[in-house]
């Protein structure tokens, strides 16, 4: 069989076992047979070095596998295995007859299938970076309690090392409230504080001074580690945002703007990187986790001391 392969960029599968791992995917539900678009089918279980990202093979003792196998020709017909997350696929089973298929210019297979819930979108394009950065903010939101508090909420960063210190402000935060209230808060609800008493007033504040306009190439989260770069004053006794944290503040987002390089860097600085958008809610596809980029390269971590705002 003479292999004629779709027109394909994708350069790897995706390995199902970093993305179950990245994306906490959980119980396996069976669905049944039937037909998937080639093009779907992104990824793999296990066998993510046999094959490139088109499933054309890597290897001639494996080509010629292949080839031994095609000249039974009812083989290409029978069903694979696969395991769907969203809209997208991974081969557990029938790897050899997917590339013979694909090889033979089929645009669709028939399948045994399994899925996976999830509430982010996946889909033929979804690449391992956005995997990779989406785990980064999920876990954040995990352990700061904002996925319990505000489970619609994302918070991208433009660099993933930049999610330690965003955690540290909400942490710090939850234990300054509990010390105040004289009690334990649960991490959800000291998360729901911060972000209507912290982060939620800085946000209107950097839009008063116009930075969401100026700073347009940096996330919401960005912006708020712009502004609480050097900040050493507490919160006031109802939790309002000083008058000094506001002006020094303020001067962080017009510097910013001009260019001087901050803890997160100038603006130019960030629209260098090469930006990979967070995975979608797949309630909206379209909605406020596409805007948001995290960038592949990142910057190296620095220590700071704690800070307030939180």
């Amino acid at each position: 069989m003479r292999a004629t392969f779709r027109g394909c960029d994708r350069p790897d599968l995706l390995a199902f076992d970093e993305v179950s791992r990245r994306l906490g995917l959980r119980t396996r539900l069976p669905v049944g047979r039937r037909e998937v678009a080639t093009d779907d089918i992104i990824g793999s279980v296990g066998r993510v070095a046999d094959f490139d990202g088109c499933f054309r093979p890597r290897t001639r003792k494996l080509r010629t596998a292949i080839a031994d196998r095609a000249a039974d020709p009812t083989v290409i017909d029978m069903p694979i295995s696969l395991l769907q997350v969203d809209h997208a696929y991974f081969v557990e089973d029938g790897h050899k007859r997917l590339s013979m298929a694909i090889a033979a210019g089929r645009k669709a297979v028939d399948a045994d299938i399994d899925r996976f819930e999830t509430e982010l979108h996946l889909a033929s394009g979804t690449t391992l970076a956005s995997i990779r950065a989406t785990g980064r903010e999920r876990r954040f939101r995990r352990v700061t309690g904002l996925a319990d508090a505000l489970p619609r909420r994302r918070f991208a960063l433009s660099d993933p090392d930049d999610y330690m210190e965003l955690e540290e402000s909400v942490k710090a935060h939850t234990l300054d409230l509990s010390h105040a209230e004289g009690r334990l808060l649960a991490p959800e609800e000291g998360a729901r504080h911060w972000y209507e008493t912290v982060f939620e007033p800085v946000m209107k504040v950097i839009e008063t001074c116009g930075g969401d306009r100026l700073l347009a190439s940096m996330t919401d989260a960005d912006r708020f580690l712009l502004f609480r770069r050097g900040i050493d004053v507490s919160m006031g006794h109802d939790w309002s945002i000083p008058d000094r944290a506001i002006e020094v503040g303020t001067k962080n987002v017009q510097a910013g703007r001009r260019g001087l390089r901050g803890r997160l860097g100038s603006p130019s600085r960030i629209s260098t990187k090469r930006q990979v958008p967070l995975l979608p809610d797949e309630e909206d596809p379209r909605g406020v986790a596409s805007g948001p980029t995290v960038a592949t390269d990142q910057a190296d971590a620095t220590d700071q001391a704690d800070v307030r705002p939180s």
